[in-house]
């Protein structure tokens, strides 16, 4: 009797794993995610999404330390919301007070090893002027180094051919005509098929803090990026 009951719960065991399978079946091939660095989502390699400027749409532009830079404290003060509210008699956070002088003096191209000059602080600093007040500089921080630039903001980008750049002197062109703009910042890019510069534009508040953005991982290379990829015009006095 007991044998027979043995049977029984074996083939009926037996019967129920037969119609279990060991491992689940495969599931459908769900959607393709989001690349790090498209920034839109719309799953196209934009000329801006290349953030390292090295004509490649991968992790390393992903790094937030090369992530498009803004003054934080002007990101909903844009120049035209700062002059209607000083037409008012007001000064908003982050917009120039009532007695903001523009930083004023000569639109100097910044040469790679001409214009920067030793700060004794373990930076460098532009403009020739002692003691070496010129309103860019570039300060270590941590293993890397950064642009500086005194009370800056971008009011302005666009994106200009590489030729338009590097023969029209274009970025410089659209600051110099620009009796608010202390400096202009030119990065290297690449969009399918040509190579650009995104140009970007600055103004002047005395009360922010100073735009800052990674430049590179050595003093050389951010001084020798300043006449190639990373190209700087500024004001000196």
């Amino acid at each position: 009797m007991m044998n027979t009951i043995r049977l029984l719960l074996t083939g009926a065991l037996f019967m129920l794993l037969t119609g279990c399978p060991l491992e689940g079946d495969d599931g459908n091939i769900g959607i393709g995610g989001i690349n790090c660095w498209d920034l839109n989502e719309d799953g196209i390699n934009d000329a801006n999404e290349d953030v390292s400027g090295d004509g490649l749409w991968n992790t390393v532009d992903c790094s937030a330390k090369l992530a498009p830079a803004q003054n934080p404290d002007v990101v909903f003060n844009h120049q035209d919301f700062c002059e209607a509210f000083a037409n008012l008699g007001q000064y908003p956070s982050g917009c120039p007070s009532a007695t903001h002088n523009i930083p004023t003096g000569t639109l100097t191209e910044l040469e790679s090893g001409i214009s920067f000059f030793d700060d004794g602080t373990g930076g460098v600093a532009s403009c020739n002027n002692s003691p070496y007040n010129g309103i860019l500089s570039i300060k270590p921080e941590g293993n890397d180094y950064k642009w500086v630039l005194e009370g800056g903001f971008i009011a302005h980008k666009s994106i200009i051919s590489t030729i338009d750049e590097l023969t029209n002197k274009a970025c410089f062109n659209s600051c110099d005509t620009d009796p608010d703009c202390i400096a202009t910042y030119a990065k290297a890019g690449y969009e399918p098929g040509v190579d650009i510069y995104t140009c970007h534009k600055f103004y002047h508040s005395d009360t922010i803090n100073h735009w800052e953005h990674y430049c590179g991982t050595s003093k050389s290379e951010c001084i020798h990026a300043s006449s190639t990829d990373q190209r700087w015009n500024v004001i000196c006095p």
